[in-house]
């Protein structure tokens, strides 16, 4: 019991790590238009009750981010960011875009 306790709790912090940094290479666009890209499906994150409420959104647009990396995405489209009294809600799509070198966000 005590050995599968240890390897579900190594199993998550792997799994944690990996979720916490794929998604900082995806960026956010506000119009897919401007750019080639093509759609890979929608994603989604939420946050409540956060350390602070205003880490909720932040926490939340990672959560989609994240998601959107899982799929092969390198940008997300903001459909709606919502927050409420229960916490802060994000859908969005994920796109595979071609960027000019000269536009790259560092």
């Amino acid at each position: 019991m005590i050995k599968r306790t240890i390897i579900f709790a190594i199993s998550m912090v792997i799994f944690l790590c990996a979720c916490s940094t794929s998604g900082k290479s995806v960026r956010i666009i506000e119009n897919s238009g401007d750019y080639e890209c093509e759609f890979l499906g929608t994603v989604s994150g939420f946050d409540t009750f956060g350390s602070n409420v205003s880490d909720e959104p932040g926490n939340a647009l990672n959560e989609a981010r994240n998601e959107a990396a899982q799929l092969g995405a390198n940008t997300i489209k903001i459909i709606y960011m919502r927050t409420t009294f229960q916490g802060t809600s994000v859908k969005a799509e994920a796109l595979s875009c071609t960027f000019p070198e000269d536009d790259r966000e560092n």
